[in-house]
């Protein structure tokens, strides 16, 4: 616990160090980015490590980073100074806001750290990847990393989190196998401050009060992060026995079914949340034909993997920010708002940017996100013309992107993936049902604030579009029908051709389930957040309105295609679901709980409405308000007990609590134990062998636990990562060769080839290639660590007599 204790002030310092930034950077927000100082220094801060580890002017040590550190500060005191009185009358007027953010910060981080130590071990799912990734980013002297599972090569995935974290435990001088589940930790802890920064702006800019705002921004964190989906409902009904075989064959979930009736409160089955992830499917015959993940951030923080998706939650929060900061500019956009702004504009580059790194599937939705917001602004700017509009937003638009590559340009140059195009998606698509399931918390409040905007805007005379408005008709309607045509033009045309038109309406009528609906939401989203900018008011409302369009847009999109990886058949759609599922929760949240404050009291119909609408008024209030307090019970439901179980609530794990994620290590194998502690704390650096084996095993731990290079690692992956096995091909048979120590001089060549240092010899490798000892080749090969069966040897040159 002393290790988080250090972590948590160290976080602590570089908040405090970069409030003056903050309150520079974010202008324009109510908050002066009061609540995104930590995600933004944390962000800049291994930035600067990177670049100058990248260009090899500055090593990754502890002494550059507290150096960059200390500019930092310098940098700090100097803003400071210049507007002291400023800031001060800020803080003395908004102290309570900072508050209430560093409150969200520390009791999700305390939070979820006891979760976290109840089930600590870095041992399943895909975490040992992750730690190497963390473990190759701390370990490296200069970028970028060598692959720890693929020696002599670079990492050929998007692992800046994780650089961001290994730049946290340098920093703190806290052990990565402690700082893995601090870090799960943090991320919750980053995110719920951003959460509660971006509504509490939100409800100013709407005019909210004071306390208001404060309130809708507490209440943010736990709705979007603590929340899981509606599956949690269904397992309850599940364990009460309340619905029949049928019910749950139609429901059409893996693993929900009509089992036996139990009193418990939550369901007692091993890992039973792990079903909420897998939600949208369809199986036909018993075969699965159509798998996908549907996870969101509740479950993310408790499964404990330090995915990319997850490390990226607090970087999207703090992107969306700079940009509403862009969008409440009260200067027009132009070139002559660049040379005024250009901090600000570096802001949005450099968050928006680093999302490629981070996680790169969110960098389309930060980029569409950013030329909306703009042409809105541009809308609000130049209400008489929507081409000058457009313009105007280009001008701002084209340089941030620009510079968004340019700041991360190394990583294109360096990345090779397993994405190789877009592909029509047929014969498979999501069910209404399942698509609530996942998302209904937030797709209710959302819908309701769109028809109410929408009926608004009917009641101020505008229930017909004014010629003025025509192209803005026009552009909504075509951001919403164009993907539809571009899948007829491709998908429909192909099935009439070769399936005949029976089929090829079916697959229609499939894709309209879904996409006509989405279409829809999407035209009118758009058409209010744009009409909304032009008239110069609701501000709030309109940036709402378009992360509502926005995220209608890529589920549509979601259901018409998918991304061509290497995953094929029955799992071709898995990805492009998770993600952009992902980003839709997050999207979505904001939305559904601003929607929820701005409905409260409007619930009245303006003086002369029709019957009808003071009907729709009242049922909304009592009716839609009761809907979606059972909503969100069922959705804590989920998370009260998933983090019951998954904290040891129910029997504490092995090693007992504790945050270190190679603890189970001591009791179970305390010779791999301590062999992993002397190659990280002693042993100088250098490339190991160790057995090769299955994906999702304890192959590969070795080279995880400390970062240094192996010949070949979880092979599965590298497959994935590089999109072809050419860059390991013979590796495995070279282990081999190497383990079998029956032909010397190969043995001796093999390890020269591929620069190895250390030959570790443990229970998988006695086991894989059925050898207790290797020969001590005098002339090449020695002990140099011995205890508990396990033996390291370290390759080196005799020098003769």
């Amino acid at each position: 616990m002393a290790d988080a204790v250090v972590w948590f002030l160290t976080l602590e310092a570089l908040g405090l160090a970069a409030l003056p930034w903050a309150y520079h950077l974010f202008r324009f927000l109510p908050d002066r980015g009061l609540s995104f100082a930590k995600p933004a220094v944390l962000l800049l801060l291994a930035y600067a490590v990177w670049l100058l580890g990248l260009v090899h002017l500055l090593p990754n040590t502890a002494l550059t980073i507290w150096v960059l550190f200390l500019c930092l500060i310098a940098g700090s005191a100097w803003l400071a100074g210049r507007r002291w009185e400023e800031m001060r009358n800020f803080l003395q007027r908004n102290w309570s806001v900072l508050v209430i953010a560093e409150l969200v910060f520390a009791g999700m981080f305390v939070g979820w750290a006891l979760v976290v130590s109840g089930s600590p071990g870095i041992t399943h799912t895909e975490k040992p990847m992750d730690f190497m990734l963390l473990n190759a980013a701390h370990q490296t002297r200069f970028f970028p990393a060598e692959d720890s599972w693929l020696s002599g090569h670079s990492i050929s995935y998007y692992y800046f989190g994780h650089i961001i974290m290994a730049t946290l435990s340098k920093m703190s001088g806290v052990a990565t196998s402690v700082g893995y589940n601090l870090a799960i930790a943090t991320l919750p802890a980053l995110a719920g401050a951003a959460c509660f920064g971006l509504l509490y702006n939100l409800v100013r800019l709407a005019g909210g009060s004071f306390r208001w705002g404060k309130g809708v921004g507490a209440a943010a964190p736990a709705i979007m992060l603590l929340t899981g989906n509606l599956v949690g409902a269904l397992e309850f009904v599940r364990l009460r026995g309340w619905a029949g075989q049928g019910f749950w064959d139609w429901v059409g979930i893996n693993g929900l079914d009509a089992g036996p009736v139990a009193g418990n409160v939550f369901p007692g089955e091993f890992w039973w949340w792990f079903r909420s992830t897998r939600v949208i499917g369809t199986t036909s015959g018993g075969e699965t034909v159509d798998y996908t993940i549907t996870e969101f951030p509740a479950f993310s923080f408790l499964l404990g993997d330090l995915h990319a998706h997850v490390l990226a939650i607090p970087f999207l929060l703090l992107a969306i920010a700079a940009i509403l900061n862009l969008y409440t500019s009260g200067e027009r956009l132009g070139l002559t708002w660049l040379r005024r702004h250009p901090a600000q504009a570096v802001a949005v580059a450099l968050s928006g940017g680093a999302l490629a790194f981070i996680n790169f599937w969110d960098f389309p939705a930060f980029l569409a996100l950013l030329g909306a917001a703009l042409v809105l602004k541009g809308c609000r700017d130049y209400p008489d013309s929507l081409l000058r509009a457009v313009y105007a937003a280009a001008a701002i638009f084209l340089p941030v992107f620009l510079l968004s590559v340019v700041l991360f340009a190394p990583v294109y140059f360096a990345f090779s993936g397993q994405t190789s195009g877009v592909l029509p998606l047929r014969d498979v698509s999501t069910r209404p049902f399942l698509l609530f399931i996942v998302l209904g918390l937030f797709i209710l409040p959302s819908l309701v604030l769109l028809a109410q905007a929408l009926l608004r805007l009917m009641g101020t005379g505008t229930r017909r579009p004014e010629p003025a408005n025509t192209p803005l008709v026009v552009v909504a309607i075509l951001l919403a029908v164009i993907p539809l045509g571009i899948w007829m033009a491709t998908a429909f045309l192909f099935a009439l051709i070769t399936d005949g038109a029976g089929a090829a309406f079916a697959d229609l009528g499939r894709r309209l389930t879904l996409a006509a609906p989405g279409a829809i939401v999407v035209a009118v989203a758009a058409y209010c957040a744009a009409l909304l900018a032009r008239e110069g008011r609701e501000q709030a409302s309109s940036f709402v309105l378009l992360l509502v369009a926005l995220v209608f847009f890529i589920v549509m999109v979601a259901e018409l295609f998918h991304i061509v990886d290497s995953f094929g058949g029955a799992w071709r759609r898995m990805n492009t679901v998770f993600k952009v599922y992902y980003q839709a929760w997050l999207l979505l949240g904001v939305a559904a709980i601003f929607a929820v404050y701005s409905l409260r009291g409007s619930w009245a119909p303006a003086s002369g409405a029709a019957r009808w609408r003071v009907a729709l008024a009242f049922g909304g209030k009592w009716g839609g308000g009761a809907v979606l307090a059972l909503l969100l019970a069922a959705s804590v439901y989920y998370t009260v007990g998933a983090a019951l179980d998954r904290g040891g609530a129910y029997g504490a794990p092995p090693e007992g609590h504790t945050l270190d994620g190679l603890a189970y290590l001591r009791s179970e194998n305390p010779g791999e134990y301590e062999a992993i502690a002397w190659l990280r704390e002693e042993a100088p650096p250098g490339r190991i062998v160790e057995a090769v084996g299955d994906d999702y095993s304890r192959y590969g731990n070795i080279s995880a636990s400390t970062g240094l290079p192996t010949l070949l690692g979880w092979k599965g992956h590298e497959l994935q990562w590089r999109g072809s096995s050419e860059p390991f091909a013979g590796r495995e048979e070279a282990v081999t060769a190497i383990y079998s120590g029956q032909h010397p001089i190969e043995t001796r060549r093999l390890l020269n080839e591929y620069g190895v240092r250390y030959v570790y010899l443990g229970s998988q490798e006695r086991e894989r290639y059925g050898v207790s000892s290797l020969p001590e080749y005098r002339s090449f090969l020695k002990t140099v660590f011995q205890q508990d069966g396990v033996i390291v040897y370290e390759v080196w040159d005799d020098p003769g007599p």
